[in-house]
């Protein structure tokens, strides 16, 4: 799994993607392009658990403490929500107002229409991969409210190991960007405790534990919504790229 630091870090920074509750959110100029639909909020396909427990979590981000993270369908629509002055987690926090927006790379090799992201590739309200993310920067926590769908069955009625190895590495994957920036899996270890039903409403909780160097260790449990049941717990390894060889679109000049 890759991360670009330019994706969910800029996506927090953009424009009041949730407003706090003190401003209104800006709107597009007239004319202009809609911008892109944010899909880590409640829809058709969300449960009354899953709706209370991002109520609770939203009730948390009010604090100050948590940001929600918005969630787009494609790495480019996280690019052109604007840019972001460097990781998270490292003294610069999240700037008031948003900045310009980062120019896509000339030479990108696939039109806007052509790529989604893994988890938001299936159609349909609840079908899929349903998921919220919010993050503790200072404290380097993540938490991912999880919904899985009927089309991420495995065993009848249950979800597909790999679906909970994927909403895993994107949860472990977010909290290392948020720390060290750009950065890929090196390792994941997954331990399955108890089967996930279809339609359940989990809680993914990361947090990275300690950095070395370019290597950041990070763990991850996945319980249910109420904390009764462990169904998962994972460890990761990933490692932040090398700037001089990965450029991010601030450092090469959104070239």
């Amino acid at each position: 799994m890759w991360r670009s630091g330019g994706a969910v870090a800029r996506a927090l920074a953009a424009g009041g993607w949730p407003c706090p509750p003190a401003r209104r959110c800006p709107r597009p100029p007239a004319g202009g392009p809609e911008p892109p639909r944010d899909y880590a909020v409640p829809n058709g396909g969300w449960s009354g658990a899953m709706r209370q427990q991002y109520q609770r979590l939203l009730a948390m981000a009010a604090t100050g403490a948590w940001a929600r993270l918005p969630s787009y369908r494609s790495a480019r629509h996280h690019l052109l929500r604007g840019g972001y002055p460097g990781p998270l987690g490292r003294g610069r926090g999240v700037p008031a107002a948003p900045p310009d927006p980062v120019p896509v790379p000339a030479e990108a090799p696939v039109t806007p229409g052509d790529t989604r992201l893994f988890l938001r590739a299936i159609e349909g309200a609840g079908a899929g991969f349903e998921y919220a993310m919010f993050l503790n920067a200072a404290e380097r926590r993540l938490l991912c409210l999880f919904q899985p769908g009927p089309y991420l069955e495995g065993h009848p009625g249950l979800t597909h190991g790999g679906a909970i190895a994927a909403i895993i590495d994107t949860t472990l994957g977010t909290c290392a960007l948020a720390v060290a920036g750009k950065v890929m899996t090196a390792n994941l270890s997954i331990d399955y405790l108890a089967p996930v039903p279809l339609g359940a409403v989990l809680l993914v909780e990361s947090r990275a534990e300690r950095l070395e160097g370019r290597k950041v260790f990070l763990s991850c449990h996945v319980r249910s919504a109420n904390g009764d049941t462990l169904h998962a717990q994972a460890t990761g390894l990933f490692i932040r790229l090398d700037p001089a060889k990965h450029p991010t679109q601030e450092e090469d000049g959104g070239r």
